[in-house]
Order: structure tokens, then sequence, then C-alpha cells
């Protein structure tokens, strides 16, 4: 049985895999038409006038952590340059090193064999620790990111301010 692992303050889980069905791009961006939610090119503008644009992937993990916010009565988070920054070199890292750690000074969420942003956003959906950063009405902005390991594993992380 293959295993995801996923880590917070509170210390790394390990779980079975759950099969999700993917979601289609074009379905993944209608998340984004949600009332309380941020529109995909907003989300994108963010990031752009930060100096960032965002992958298919990174838009998917953002638009997946807002629905879940929005789902608690909280505003989305907007793209932050820094962050994103600070996400993909912290992911990068974690990649190439095959060690699944925390950075420093930010509130962070981080993962390991997870294989789409669903399955991301759903794991740390699951974790209290994950979970509580995600939804912690202080937080404004996110950077996020995905690598992958010279063997093929993802790691995954969110960074929030």
């Amino acid at each position: 049985m293959k295993m995801n692992s996923v880590s917070s303050a509170c210390g790394t889980i390990v779980a079975p895999i759950v099969t999700l069905v993917a979601i289609a791009w074009s379905n993944a961006t209608a998340l984004c038409r949600e009332p309380a939610m941020a529109s995909k090119n907003a989300m994108v503008n963010n990031a752009a006038s930060a100096g960032t644009s965002l992958s298919q992937v990174e838009s998917a993990v953002i638009a997946k952590t807002n629905a879940a916010r929005a789902r608690s009565g909280l505003p989305p988070l907007a793209a932050d340059g820094q962050l994103m920054s600070g996400a993909r070199t912290h992911a990068r890292w974690m990649a190439q090193n095959r060690n699944l750690s925390h950075g420093s000074g930010v509130a962070e969420n981080i993962g390991m064999g997870q294989t789409s942003a669903s399955e991301a956003v759903t794991s740390w959906m699951q974790s209290s620790g994950h979970r509580a950063n995600i939804l912690d009405g202080g937080h404004t902005r996110i950077g996020v990111a995905m690598a992958h390991s010279a063997n093929g594993t993802a790691y995954w992380c969110q960074q929030f301010r």
C-alpha cells in the first residue's frame, strides 16, 4: 500500500493514499467562480503584480485552499510573490534532498507523496495542524509550490502570512 506523509508543527502523519477523482483544469477554475472567492484571474493578477506567475498546479492548490476557507466563511488568500518564492525554494530543497522538513520564519504546511493539488489539500485538511494554518483568519497571503525528486516523489509546500 502506498503511503502519504504530511508534516506540521504537530508532527508527521503517515496515512494511506485515498484515491480521488482528479478534477480537470477547466473544472478546477470553476471553483474560483464561487461568490466568496477571488476569481482565477484575480489570483493570477495578484501574483503577477508581485512579479510572479502561477503554474496550473499552484493555481489549483490556491483555489482548493480558498475553497476550504470559503466553506468556513473566511476570505480568500492572495498569492504573494515573496511567499511563492519561499515555497518554491523550500519545495525544491526538500525534493533535491528527499527530506520532508519545515523551513523557518513563516506558518507552513508541507507534504510528500500526494499526486495532485486535490490530494495535497485534502491531506492537509485532514490534519489538525495543517487545517489550522489553512483556516487561520489572520492569514491574508499565501505562497505554494510542488517539486519532484529525482525518483518522481512530489514535495509540497504552502506558506502563509
